[in-house]
């Protein structure tokens, strides 16, 4: 028996033991202020920049890093969409400070800040644009979320949207700056990239249980991962999309 993740577990325990760094500041424990997500699902950023990276050579410590940053890109984007806006709006004052408004913001903010700040220190800071701008969609996207839930019910087209410039475009970037990293050509970035944005609408799309679109769109993600080359990588890689589609894979478990 052996999970989705288990080529990739002890970059993934690397990859948690560097954010664990952040988690302690003066103020006192980071999650003591926001809730911060530690899900198996919840590693599927650093996943998808660790499995594109070694797909076009080996996990470097720069691939680890990459890894890194895109995960806390991911925690910061989960709490501010969190944020308890009905809350904010009533003036309620939450017992637990991870409830309220204040705290879970700064959180994100510094959050997103060590994301930056790695590229900083890894001397990586041609990729601060690119970065720029999925963290300036996760926000467009937040904007556009927040305005619909208050209109009521939204059309699907806008609910595609949404889940493209929250998810989509943040799973385009782990794979295409993962495959980037490790040397990969920019014809396999491309449908790497290309592969990503398909499957973060499959995964939006399932969160919505809209799933015959999630479908369409995870076989879309399938057959932009054909065009890598094939191999024992490729294939980890199609194990975990299967694992996200709910099918049998010899009884395998995404765990980390």
């Amino acid at each position: 028996m052996h999970d989705v993740l288990y080529p990739i577990m002890a970059d993934l325990a690397g990859v948690r033991e560097r954010i664990n760094r952040y988690y302690k500041i003066r103020a006192g424990e980071l999650q003591n202020f926001a809730h911060l997500e530690d899900r198996r699902e919840s590693y599927l950023c650093p996943a998808l920049v660790l499995f594109s990276a070694r797909i076009h050579g080996r996990v470097t410590d720069d691939v680890v890093s990459f890894a890194e940053m895109f995960q806390l890109v991911y925690l910061a984007s989960t709490i501010h969409r969190n944020i308890n806006e009905d809350g904010q709006l009533q003036g309620c004052r939450c017992a637990d400070p991870r409830d309220g408004c204040q705290y879970p913001i700064l959180v994100g903010d510094y959050l997103y800040s060590r994301a930056f700040s790695i590229l900083v220190n890894t001397g990586h800071t041609k990729y601060m644009s690119g970065l720029s701008e999925i963290v300036t969609k996760i926000n467009e996207g937040g904007i556009l979320r927040n305005k619909t839930l208050q209109g009521g019910t939204a059309r699907l087209e806008i609910w595609r949207e949404i889940i493209r410039l929250e998810k989509a475009e943040l799973l385009a970037g782990c794979c295409q700056m993962g495959a980037k990293v490790a040397g990969a050509s920019e014809e396999s970035q491309f449908h790497l990239s290309r592969f990503g944005h398909s499957l973060g609408l499959a995964v939006g799309m399932k969160e919505i249980k809209r799933l015959d679109q999630a479908d369409a769109y995870f076989n879309e993600a399938l057959s932009h991962l054909d065009r890598q080359t094939p191999g024992a990588e490729r294939d980890n890689l199609k194990n975990m999309v299967l694992y996200l589609m709910d099918k049998n894979i010899d009884n395998r478990k995404m765990v980390c």
